[in-house]
């Protein structure tokens, strides 16, 4: 489907865009949790994937000199590797599969990982090999799936270093992920013209989203905000899965 010559359908994405920036704005995350399942509604799957990763990687590398210091390295990088590897694996299980099947299980993805921020759940690991294949492959799947691939590498490293640690790490695994899984879609010819140019037009709208999203932050309870995003994710794969 060429999104650039449906007005009406790259407007809802810019909205549902509009929203997801300010949800990470809020909480700084739930950004492609937002997406994900609503642009699903309005684009085939597989697209609706790689235009969020598109959108994503267009910003992956912001502000890169103030964590690239900070960042562990020797952790992040075998995460990214194996999460690769599992983007391209997924991506060639989809091209099989029937799009409102995939559209349901993102919905559901979302509705786990949302459910699973509910519950304040943690995961204790000793950084080996197993959490961290198994956090790589969860992670590389959802990627593929409809870039919502954030939740197991959140998990996973957040049972390394908290605070700035934690927030370098992230910042570092997703820019080298992105920055992969854009040449491993360009390389199986995934990404196309029209997407890049729905592209150009929606960063900006998920960065004044984001921008949004950080000023309201200062205004608004922790617990409120965290309360409506929690909210807002739910609705938003309860939608997906149940249209």
């Amino acid at each position: 489907m060429n999104v650039a010559d449906t007005p009406s359908i790259l407007g809802c994405l810019a909205l549902v865009t509009m929203v997801a920036g300010m949800a990470k704005g809020l909480t700084g995350f739930g950004g492609a949790l937002v997406m994900a399942p609503l642009f699903g509604l309005l684009i085939p799957a597989p697209e609706a994937g790689v235009l969020i990763v598109l959108i994503h990687f267009a910003t992956s590398l912001q502000g890169v000199r103030s964590w690239a210091n900070a960042v562990r390295w020797r952790t992040v990088i075998p995460l990214a590797l194996v999460a690769m590897a599992c983007t391209a694996v997924t991506t060639l299980w989809m091209a099989s599969e029937n799009a409102v099947e995939l559209r349901r299980l993102v919905a559901l993805a979302v509705l786990a990982s949302t459910v699973m921020h509910i519950r304040g759940w943690r995961w204790l690991h000793d950084s080996g090999w197993r959490p961290t294949f198994t956090a790589g492959a969860m992670s590389g799947a959802l990627t593929a799936l409809g870039g919502i691939g954030g939740p197991p590498a959140v998990y996973y490293l957040n049972g390394i270093g908290q605070g700035a640690a934690l927030r370098a790490n992230l910042l570092a695994y997703f820019a080298v992920l992105y920055v992969g899984v854009v040449a491993l879609f360009v390389a199986e010819h995934q990404v196309h013209a029209p997407q890049l140019s729905s592209m150009v037009l929606l960063v900006p709208v998920f960065v004044l989203g984001v921008s949004a999203g950080e000023r309201l932050r200062r205004r608004v309870p922790v617990r409120r905000v965290d309360h409506f995003v929690s909210a807002l994710l739910l609705c938003s794969g309860l939608v997906a899965l149940l249209t």
